[in-house]
């Protein structure tokens, strides 16, 4: 394929607002926007070197692309699952006459169970297809090279989930002095709407430790900053546009799913909830922090990115995978309540810096094998 051909895009479901990788209100049409696919969309944008918006076709999967393209960058996410369309995705990637890179696949099970995938139709056949027409596959960790390699497919790269090197270049987490103290500043990652299902095993001890998490933060902290992710009810809380009463009434609903959430007031989420409309205005929010703790995978990540510390709580296998492969501070929502802050301050980062800075090597390794022009430099 010839070199001026356009780089083909493949499931970039982000939208740019103002020259910026934002989202619209949720419930403003359309699905709710998904942050953590926006901050993914984002890095990629900025890590791939292209010669201008002329120089990129976009295509989600399920359609045919008929664009001649040089190549196909197709942006991870957690395909390997047992509700994925198998079948909508081989028909966009078989409609490709080009070499498909594929940046941070991912597999996903509440037990992490590598055979989870043996009777789904179509999986292996869609693993094959990506591994025959690449030299690599980047994948987010141990688990889904497991997968991987339970398909039949071993040309993995271990690089983790490409968003945490949006600043091109490797994080180095550092502890605040203020952490720790009276007037530390915390954030916490939310994720209220977690039910039981394909991935979270546990959503009842998810929620109670939500409340656990947001009562400890409110009573150890000056500042303290609960971030939605999308979840509508959270965005409701967070939204100055909306009345008192709908930011109350949706603090109530959200208070009500968790199991000890009587022990909080809806006026603390509607006083501490955060809503962000874009990818630099959620890392701008994070970077103010001494540290982030939570639920979410992307709302820990926006803060690591900075530099921040974090802490996980983890309820499936997406999550533990990554927590294992930068070597995180983490533990199970069904474990006995710890404080986290000083398990960050117990944790030893030099060695999460090096595995962090292991990820990027590898990153740089799967886009230079793969033939793919970027951004990232090199680590000694």
């Amino acid at each position: 394929m010839a070199t001026d051909a356009p780089l083909a895009l493949i499931h970039f479901n982000h939208e740019l607002i103002d020259g910026q990788v934002g989202w619209r209100p949720p419930g403003q049409g359309g699905r709710n926007p998904n942050y953590g696919d926006m901050l993914v969309c984002a890095s990629l944008l900025r890590q791939v070197r292209t010669t201008g918006e002329g120089d990129t076709v976009r295509a989600m999967f399920g359609t045919e692309l008929t664009t001649p393209v040089r190549a196909a960058l197709v942006r991870g996410s957690t395909y390997l699952s047992r509700r994925f369309d198998y079948a909508g995705a081989i028909r966009t990637i078989e409609s490709i006459d080009a070499p498909i890179v594929v940046v941070g696949l991912g597999a996903q099970d509440k037990h992490e169970d590598p055979s989870y995938l043996d009777d789904v139709p179509h999986a292996r056949d869609f693993v094959r297809l990506l591994a025959e027409r690449s030299v690599s596959v980047s994948v987010r960790g141990d688990f889904t090279a497991a997968v991987m390699e339970r398909m039949g497919v071993t040309n993995v790269r271990l690089t983790g989930c490409p968003s945490m090197f949006y600043s091109l270049r490797p994080p180095a987490v550092s502890l605040p002095d203020r952490l720790g103290g009276e007037h530390q500043r915390l954030g916490v990652s939310l994720h209220t709407g977690l039910r039981k299902g394909l991935f979270c095993r546990n959503a009842s001890a998810a929620l109670r430790k939500h409340g656990r998490v947001i009562r400890w933060a409110l009573r150890s902290a000056e500042h303290v900053s609960l971030f939605e992710q999308g979840v509508a009810l959270e965005y409701t809380v967070a939204d100055p546009q909306r009345t008192d009463e709908e930011r109350m009434e949706a603090a109530r609903t959200i208070l009500d799913r968790l199991p000890n959430g009587d022990r909080l007031t809806p006026r603390s989420l509607v006083d501490h909830m955060v809503g962000v409309r874009s990818v630099e205005e959620w890392l701008g929010d994070a970077r103010e922090l001494d540290a982030m703790i939570g639920f979410r995978f992307h709302g820990n990540m926006v803060a690591l990115t900075q530099g921040v510390p974090c802490y996980y709580y983890v309820y499936d296998s997406r999550l533990a995978e990554f927590c294992r492969l930068y070597r995180l501070p983490y533990s199970d929502v069904e474990d006995q309540w710890s404080d986290p802050v000083a398990a960050i301050r117990d944790h030893d980062w030099d060695a999460t810096t090096d595995a962090i800075e292991g990820c990027y090597r590898e990153l740089v390794a799967f886009y230079e094998e793969n033939q793919i022009p970027h951004a990232l430099g090199t680590v000694s």
